[in-house]
């Protein structure tokens, strides 16, 4: 028996406030942000601390005996488990899932459980992490626990056949569900199944496998698939060749914080769907379980990394002072989740770590890839290598030194503004934003080639981080060699696409971010002055915070060949006027809209993306011009009039292809739209609030307050909030700004049955409503 161990916690602050709170649960998104906290903006200036749960339950005398464990997805930051006062079990790793055994030390009747998170040892990662029991708990309660674990290998696809690998105190047999059909019972070991359906990212076909001993019974989902690495040829999924169309995301689910929960995850998962990737790279932390079943499910590639760094810290309190003791847990934990999802299908052991500037490092990324290795032979592995850290760290530039004896005690809040020595990827961030295009022939040096040629003698695939100058020359000097563009910039993705449908070796392009993240503030926005507040958001994502899909997915669609239709987007004319601070890791911030009422005859610009050699453009009938594609991209100037914008692409020989068009509406209204209305007790349903037109278009310019009032004991608010990068706002109140004309709250479903009715308000006197009932 497996059931959720997630309600009724009490949980106690360090300042000795308590409150009752359902898991999974983020305290830190419910801490106040002040501009001098110690964690910065690489954790959104959001403060740790430490966090006591509580939680206590019966036990009956006939369930003393049984096997019990709990589960734990995910606590951070040190966690340490009491039961009835003593403690039972301890994880030194934040990202990582562990299981407390409970047999034996049970009482009969009452029994008080404390879980302690500790996220006091500040600063200790470069992005937001949150702090306390963010991932869900498993209650594991059966008679006897005889099936250690169960492994399902894909032999072969053409015909199908699997190895089901059982670690048993018993003799076990097996059963293989398609569904509700019994395709297979017998014994465990090698088991043909006839005219079973491969797994892929296009059909994601799942099958169960049930084990059971006399006292015991597991089961697990597994697909059926086969992935192949071949030198000089590429990746392989199922015999058929495979390029990936990447994104790098990290792990936290925007409003709600670093909470994950199902329909969270899910979502996400969808949303990267239609943007048009096919590949995840789960950076730079092991994903939760909910994403890997989102993943399978939906159909999308995964590359699971263990860790950011090594023995070598980028910040203060990080998990390199813990390193070398508990690496090899984490990996083996990351493996295990891992093994039977299909979706998985490739792990990564590090990103940008400078240690591979060293032979000690060198030697020990070797060693860790033959560890990974030997927990899992089905998958390769590879590591985020950033070779311009790596090379200015063999001259000492970058690397991170502690100025005196290490003490594990939480650094002091800053008082004062002064420059900070930066180091790792905070360095070569900076140095990004400073040197732009010349990252990229400082790649080419040969101190890089050096570097380069050490770490993929020590790995399955290199991974490159903005190493994209070493595909085409490294492609031919090297052809055996194995690549992976692991981290890129979206405006280079014209030149990485084609090196990456051009060289056999080099399997795909991963670009940073997929989809927009809390921490790294600001990083990488397109930042205009009349926002105020701290940042908050990297603002880098091609999915903004909400699940917008941006101008920048949509441009990465037409490098991919996924679509013909022209894309239309306009610069926002409400900011025509600013000068907006602009990341390297950005390079548009238009919007697919034609709303802007109120700036006639201002100077619009006008970004057009297209797989074509032409664009014509035209307004209302009128033809403004047409402009040669560069890049995929033509730009055009046009004074704003409101009506009917087209864009027309053409061939070489002037022949139309497909065209687009945006138009303006009359009046502005509330567009509410939400994935369900019926819900089950401790599900998420998301509602989308946009200012649209009459016709459903979006009308960017509107930033106002929306205000939820929920009318109900049935469902409780979540998380509200928007994709805005600066802001005091929090996502913990009943109201939010609009920003670019949307909004986005999540509402979870409590223990009470019934209906919950929900009004949207704004200021302007619009107002919809919604009705949610908890079955």
């Amino acid at each position: 028996m497996r059931v959720e161990f997630n309600d009724n916690w009490i949980l106690t602050k360090g300042n000795g406030e308590e409150k009752i709170v359902r898991l999974p649960h983020d305290a830190m998104i419910e801490e106040k942000r002040y501009e001098n906290c110690v964690n910065g903006k690489q954790c959104a200036f959001f403060p740790g601390g430490k966090y006591v749960y509580r939680k206590s339950f019966n036990v009956v005398k006939e369930n003393l005996h049984k096997y019990t464990a709990l589960l734990f997805e995910g606590v951070y930051r040190y966690a340490a488990v009491k039961l009835n006062g003593e403690i039972v079990g301890t994880n030194i790793n934040g990202f990582s899932d562990f299981t407390v055994e409970l047999t034996g030390k049970l009482i009969e009747g009452e029994n008080v459980l404390e879980v302690i998170a500790d996220n006091t040892l500040t600063p200790n990662c470069r992005w937001y992490t949150g702090s306390g029991i963010y991932r869900p708990i498993q209650l594991i309660q059966k008679e006897y626990n005889e099936i250690k674990s169960v492994r399902v290998t894909t032999l072969s696809v053409e015909p199908a056949k699997i190895e089901v690998d059982i670690l048993s105190e018993s003799h076990p047999y097996v059963e293989i569900y398609d569904g509700a059909i019994l395709l297979y019972k017998g014994e465990s070991g090698e088991i043909e199944l006839e005219n079973a359906k491969p797994w892929s990212v296009d059909n994601p076909y799942l099958y169960k496998c049930v084990v059971r001993t006399d006292k015991d019974c597991e089961e697990v989902k597994f697909g059926i698939r086969k992935v192949e690495i071949i030198p000089e040829q590429g990746l392989f999924v199922n015999d058929e060749k495979t390029l990936l169309r990447g994104g790098c995301i990290h792990s936290d689910n925007g409003i709600l914080g670093a909470c994950s929960f199902k329909e969270a995850e899910y979502r996400k998962v969808k949303i990267l769907k239609e943007a048009g990737y096919n590949a995840i790279r789960c950076a730079h932390n092991p994903c939760s379980r909910y994403f890997l079943q989102a993943c399978d499910e939906l159909g999308m590639f995964v590359l699971d990394e263990a860790f950011d760094g090594w023995y070598i810290p980028k910040e203060y309190h990080d998990y390199s002072r813990d390193f070398n003791s508990d690496y090899k847990f984490t990996l083996m934990r990351m493996v295990k989740k891992d093994y039977n999802h299909p979706s998985v299908i490739m792990y990564s052991i590090g990103n940008e770590v400078s240690e591979t500037a060293e032979d000690k490092g060198i030697e020990l990324c070797g060693k860790m890839r033959d560890f990974v290795k030997s927990l899992d032979s089905t998958r390769h592995v590879t590591c985020g290598v950033n070779l311009l850290i790596d090379v200015y760290a063999q001259m000492g530039v970058g690397i991170y030194k502690d100025k005196g004896e290490y003490k594990r005690e939480p650094l002091p809040d800053k008082t004062k503004k002064k420059r900070e020595k930066k180091s790792g990827s905070t360095f070569f961030n900076a140095m990004a934003q400073k040197l732009g295009g010349l990252m990229f022939f400082m790649s080419k040096l040969k101190k890089a080639e050096k570097v380069a040629l050490k770490v993929a003698d020590n790995i399955d695939i290199i991974g490159l981080n903005y190493g994209s100058s070493r595909y085409e020359i490294d492609g031919k000097k090297y052809p055996e060699r194995m690549m992976l563009g692991t981290e890129t910039m979206v405006k280079d993705l014209p030149y990485n696409w084609s090196k990456v449908k051009d060289i056999p070796g080099l399997i795909g392009d991963f670009v940073w971010a997929a989809w927009d993240y809390l921490g790294e503030a600001g990083v990488g926005d397109w930042t205009y002055y009349s926002y105020k507040g701290l940042p908050l958001l990297a603002g880098s994502g091609t999915i903004d915070l909400e699940g917008n899909i941006t101008a920048e997915s949509e441009f990465m669609k037409r490098v991919w060949g996924l679509t013909k239709e022209p894309y239309i987007g306009v610069r926002p004319l409400n900011h025509r006027k600013e000068v907006p601070f602009k990341s390297a890791w950005r390079f548009t911030d238009c919007i697919a809209s034609w709303n802007w009422q109120g700036y006639e005859n201002k100077k619009a610009v006008v970004e057009v993306y297209a797989d074509a050699q032409y664009i014509e453009l035209y307004l209302n009938g009128n033809k403004v011009g047409r402009k040669r594609v560069e890049d995929f991209v033509a730009l055009f100037k046009v004074k704003y009039k409101s009506g009917t914008l087209k864009a027309v692409a053409l061939d070489s020989n002037k022949r139309e292809i497909s065209e687009s068009k945006l138009s303006s509406g009359k009046k502005v209204t509330l567009k509410v739209q939400t994935d369900k209305t019926k819900l089950k007790t401790g599900e998420l349903a998301f509602i989308h609030i946009k200012f649209v037109d009459e016709n459903g278009n979006i009308v960017p310019y509107v930033e106002q307050q929306v205000d939820l009032q929920l009318i109900g004991e049935s469902v409780y608010l979540q998380g509200f909030g928007s994709a805005q990068v600066k802001t005091d706002e929090t996502y913990n109140n009943p109201y939010h700004n609009s920003f670019r004309g949307s909004c986005l709250a999540a509402v979870r479903a409590g223990t009470i049955k019934g209906q919950t009715r929900i009004l949207i308000k704004t200021k302007n006197h619009i107002t919809q409503e919604i009705m949610m009932e908890v079955e």
